[in-house]
């Protein structure tokens, strides 16, 4: 292979891939289904290709072998992302395995780019030769590439498989704050993250009156929002009660009176 067709030996064609990964990242990311995974495999495969460039170089080592380490890296990538996104206690979701990837494969297509000139990654055209296993090695080596190719295929299916299922402690949330002119008013919003359409009862006291209540039927990620008025002077409670019947507050929000 010469290095006019090598594709690494042309900054064109580094400086093109060094954009287009943050667009793929950004494809996978927010996408429609088919335009995800085209980015998703992508940036996985710029991440094998170009990460095993960055980190050997044109190493003498034969197209199995380096087809090997193309394969390795991205699983080493979605593995120890994984476990670290475990550790920070974050969403596997798609746009942390979109950004994940992105993220990597942009690093490796960098250390491609900044490696150009040195003595690894010559600038004139010459030879170099691409050493083939022999013997033993050649078994060897494609049980390794087939093993990778199958690891590869199952951490990102399981990737794809557990972000969907994943369960969450279920939440509401409750807020109230003052606002309008001369905030005369109170806004309050409950959003519910209930894990099936849940019904609610408001309880609004204003200066310490009688509450007023309101019945809610939400469904998961619905927020509602009520704005009653009270003066500043007046203090405000919001109490939410989970269900018809209980009695036991389930969220609740006091506003001090202004300029006591």
């Amino acid at each position: 292979m010469t290095v006019e067709g090598d594709p690494f030996a042309r900054s064109g064609w580094l400086v093109a891939v060094v954009v287009a990964v943050p667009l793929l990242g950004v494809a996978d990311a927010v996408g429609p289904r088919p335009f995800a995974v085209l980015g998703f495999a992508a940036n996985l495969t710029v991440l094998g290709v170009a990460g095993g460039r960055a980190l050997l170089g044109r190493a003498g080592l034969s197209a199995v072998e380096r087809a090997t380490v193309a394969l390795a890296l991205p699983i080493a990538v979605l593995v120890l992302g994984t476990i670290a996104a475990a550790a920070l206690r974050l969403r596997l979701d798609r746009p942390l395995w979109a950004a994940l990837v992105a993220l990597a494969a942009e690093a490796a297509a960098v250390g491609v780019l900044s490696r150009r000139g040195q003595l690894s990654e010559p600038r004139n055209p010459r030879r170099w030769r691409a050493m083939r296993p022999q013997g033993g090695r050649a078994v060897f080596w494609g049980t390794s590439l087939t093993a990778a190719g199958a690891m590869l295929a199952a951490a990102v299916a399981l990737s794809v498989w557990t972000a969907g299922r994943q369960s969450y402690p279920v939440f509401s949330a409750l807020s109230a704050m003052r606002a309008g002119g001369a905030e005369r008013s109170v806004q309050i919003e409950l959003t519910s993250e209930e894990a099936a359409p849940t019904h609610f009862i408001v309880a609004v006291a204003v200066a310490g009156a009688r509450p007023d209540s309101i019945t809610l039927r939400l469904a998961p990620g619905v927020t509602w929002r009520k704005t009653v008025p009270a003066a500043t002077s007046a203090s405000v409670t919001v109490v939410a009660y989970r269900g018809t019947r209980s009695r036991v507050p389930y969220r609740e929000v006091h506003l001090a009176p202004r300029g006591t």
